[in-house]
């Protein structure tokens, strides 16, 4: 359990000013934003597929 603990201490919480979860929350957004662009496009092609 103390070479556990020694070890958890040797990783860097930060990285270049940057936490862990700053770098996964960034790439939540990413996905995110491209998930939002995929259904906007969907929404509208189903839209004009009824209409036309």
């Amino acid at each position: 359990m103390i070479e556990t603990a020694e070890l958890r201490r040797e990783l860097p919480a930060r990285i270049d000013g940057m936490t862990f979860a700053d770098h996964a929350e960034s790439g939540v957004q990413l996905l995110s934003r491209w998930a939002g662009i995929v259904a906007f496009v969907g929404a509208v092609a189903a839209i004009a597929w009824l209409i036309f």
